[in-house]
């Protein structure tokens, strides 16, 4: 559901300066809703509701519920105990473990189990929404193990098993590409060396064959895998803050953010369309997130003491956050600008008039910046090197009537000052 926005043209110039920061989620104009209760987990169903689940395991009496993804409501409590893994693109099934602590599949209208299948992991669902693929250990010795994939189509019954298997290899996490060509797996590797690594893998989810060992890095848990809405991209979480995002066309290493590199350490990611990408970091203090822009990672809204894992709702056009509570984003406004406040008014003052921006009353402490314009959009405009050896800063440019961004990266904060152009 997309909101429509009504801006009123002055005379006079507005604009306003802050850092690309906002309070309390409680106080951000950009927050639909919150949830009173506690969750651990959620999973946007097709029609835009949200599936929660609250409790670790099935045999403490784990719980899923379903709420109004327009106001977060609860709707309903499925009949515990129960833990969701995944929805069906159709929105028709869900894979799940219920009671008998058995691997079983649920009809989302009805919330009785339809099937019991074969699996001891985390079953995912292929984008035919018949066809659920899941991985399989053979064990060697109490942790040692080789895998393998296996797929059951819950119409037929049948059972299909790759032919291959990696060696000392045991893997439970996987996500499977929305194109339903990949399927990326992450577990642990026990090396010949004696040491043990996070192994990350991508798949031919067609073959069930393996197409590529993507990387073998630092022995530590692989938390989360998720694929691009386009499949273009896949990213591995491993503990505790580590993002790992590789390219699925030519298997090389896109992005790594992580902790000693100070690149946004994400404990916790999510794709929110093709050109985003939210990271949390629940490990840092305080917490941090940031949602930015893949293509130049231009932070286009942050939060401080706020993390989460986070997935985008197409339907509400939101952006979905798990904080302890669940919270969604209206994604739209947090593109308009519409989040930016004043906080520092003093920091810097900006004009535009006769194809000229004009920064003024600047109390920069370096002498070159980097700076960005951008549109309503977040398409870039224009990339510029700042000197602020001088008083007012003049850039040349000309601009087509409607709302703009500065940005201006100082050290590792960047500030934010939106501008209205009237022709």
């Amino acid at each position: 559901m997309k909101r429509a926005f009504v801006l009123f043209v002055v005379a006079m110039l507005y604009c306003s300066t802050t850092l690309a920061q906002e309070p309390d989620p409680e106080s951000d104009p950009n927050l639909l809703w919150k949830t009173n209760e506690f969750y651990l987990r959620f999973l946007v169903h097709p029609n835009g509701n949200i599936l929660a689940g609250a409790g670790h395991v099935v045999e403490e009496g784990s719980k899923e519920f379903e709420l109004d993804g327009n106001t977060g409501m609860i709707m309903r409590e499925f009949t515990p105990p129960l833990y969701f893994f995944d929805i069906s693109p159709d929105g028709k099934y869900i894979s799940a473990i219920d009671k008998s602590t058995q691997r079983c599949v649920i009809d989302y209208e009805t919330g009785e189990v339809v099937k019991y299948f074969s699996s001891t992991t985390y079953p995912k669902f292929m984008p035919d929404s018949r066809t659920l693929i899941y991985t399989i250990i053979e064990p060697i010795g109490e942790l040692n193990g080789n895998n393998r994939l296996q797929s059951y189509n819950i119409e037929t019954g049948e059972y299909k098993t790759s032919k291959n298997m990696v060696r000392n290899t045991t893997t439970r996490l996987l996500a499977v590409s929305p194109n339903g060509q990949y399927v990326a797996t992450g577990g642990t590797f026990y090396g010949t060396d004696g040491n043990n690594y996070s192994r990350l893998i991508l798949w031919n989810a067609e073959t069930l064959d393996t197409i590529r060992i993507l990387g073998d890095i630092e022995s530590m848990e692989v938390r989360s895998i998720k694929f691009s809405p386009d499949s273009k991209l896949v990213g591995f979480v491993v503990y505790s803050s580590n993002l790992y995002i590789y390219k699925t066309d030519d298997f090389s290493l896109y992005r790594n953010y992580n902790q000693s590199n100070g690149n946004f350490p994400s404990s916790g990611f999510g794709f929110i369309t093709n050109d985003y990408l939210a990271l949390g970091d629940g490990y840092a203090t305080p917490p941090a997130f940031n949602l930015v822009k893949l293509e130049n990672e231009q932070i286009i809204y942050s939060k401080n003491d706020f993390a989460g894992i986070s997935e985008y709702n197409q339907v509400y056009n939101s952006m979905i956050v798990n904080h302890g509570v669940i919270y969604s984003f209206d994604f739209e406004k947090i593109l308009s600008g519409a989040s930016i406040t004043p906080e520092i008014p003093s920091l810097f003052s900006v004009e535009y008039m006769t194809n000229t921006l004009f920064i003024k009353n600047h109390n920069f402490t370096s002498l070159q910046l980097s700076a960005q314009i951008t549109d309503i959009n977040g398409r870039i405009i224009r990339n510029i090197d700042l000197h602020t050896s001088t008083g007012d800063i003049r850039i040349p440019i000309k601009l087509l009537s409607g709302t703009y961004f500065l940005h201006i990266k100082a050290g590792n904060k960047e500030y934010v000052s939106k501008f209205l152009v009237t022709n």
